[in-house]
């Protein structure tokens, strides 16, 4: 196991805290802190660590039952003015982020725990509570994908990311809707204790993938699945499991029942691209989801993701993203990677 110095050598729990408030959204709560807590649980059952990992609380405007938008209760260990122990800090999102965002002394304590701790973060709408905090300020964010245009509205000094599932700007992190704090959690695992304890713990919870930050918010499986049962909509999930294989315009057409004309027209009035476009853009998110997750040398990765050759990948991917693979690896890998390479 590739282990970070908090792995090497911990004496004490890391303190995770999660911020709630009336109408939270409870899987914004309850996600990333299971996250916490299985990552605990995994360490001491498969890597013998005698003490736990983390230790995970929620704390509210007071002590006791909090109501959660879908009218289940959470109880809350204590308020918030009285946390001083806190390494990571998150604020979850919610219905109810308007009136957290309007309270001036949660604004002001948050404002004096960045000072404090290894962490702070949101998830999904929290980013608009650390952003009247005025923490957000010239910083890298996201947010659920339909409120990045209003975040980009309330702090128009930062840089809001509508097309990543979660950020990091220094300490301060954000993570998109609901489901993505469990990633930006599952990040900040492999920040403290590697990628393999990372990938555990991912699969332990029956994940169906651990996804990188730089992954797009609005899947492409989910969107060709709310087109229903026409032949388009079933042809775009077949390409998207068979990247590597024929997928020119003559086979995509044969599997679809359909002339190659007919094709072209009826998949470009479905996606807004042709075949081919849709199908290089596919590949190339494949490439670049490869390159900051794993350590595959290039022409696997070219090979897996259906390109003819490892240069034919390069010249697509320059095109695309501005950078060639090995600096955008470099660039983007987690620091566990980086420091292997060194």
């Amino acid at each position: 196991m590739n282990q970070s110095p908090l792995a090497a050598s911990p004496r004490t729990p890391h303190t995770v805290v999660m911020v709630g408030f009336e109408d939270a959204q409870i899987l914004d709560i309850t996600g990333p802190l299971e996250v916490f807590a299985r990552t605990s649980r995994w360490l001491r059952e498969h890597a013998r660590l005698a003490i736990d990992a983390y230790t995970v609380e929620l704390v509210a405007d007071e002590a006791g039952p909090l109501r959660t938008s879908g009218g289940l209760l959470l109880i809350a260990s204590r308020a918030y003015r009285d946390v001083s122990d806190a390494q990571t800090l998150l604020v979850a999102g919610g219905i109810g982020y308007r009136e957290a965002a309007r309270d001036s002394e949660l604004l002001e304590w948050l404002r004096r725990q960045l000072t404090r701790v290894q962490r702070l973060g949101s998830i999904c709408t929290g980013a608009f509570v650390l952003a009247e905090a005025g923490l957000l300020h010239k910083r890298n964010a996201t947010t659920h994908w339909a409120y990045c245009d209003r975040l980009a509205s309330t702090e128009p000094t930062a840089t809001v990311a509508s097309d990543c599932l979660y950020t990091r700007s220094g300490k301060v992190y954000t993570s998109a809707g609901v489901t993505a704090g469990m990633d930006l959690a599952l990040a900040m695992v492999e920040s403290d204790w590697g990628r393999e304890v990372a990938l555990a713990v991912a699969q332990e919870l029956v994940l169906f993938a651990k996804r990188s930050g730089a992954q797009a918010q609005i899947s492409r499986e989910l969107v060709a699945q709310k087109k229903g049962g026409d032949r388009i909509a079933a042809l775009e999930l077949w390409i998207l499991e068979h990247l590597e294989g024929d997928l020119s315009v003559d086979s995509l057409a044969k599997r679809a029942g359909m002339s190659a004309r007919q094709l072209m027209r009826r998949f470009s009035a479905s996606t807004g691209e042709t075949p081919a476009r849709y199908v290089l853009q596919r590949r190339l998110e494949a490439v670049r989801r490869d390159i900051e997750e794993s350590d595959l040398p290039l022409k696997a990765i070219a090979r897996r993701a259906g390109f003819h050759s490892e240069a034919s990948m390069r010249r697509a991917f320059a095109r695309s993203f501005g950078s060639t693979p090995e600096t955008w690896r470099v660039r983007r890998a987690p620091k566990q990677r980086r420091a292997r390479r060194a």
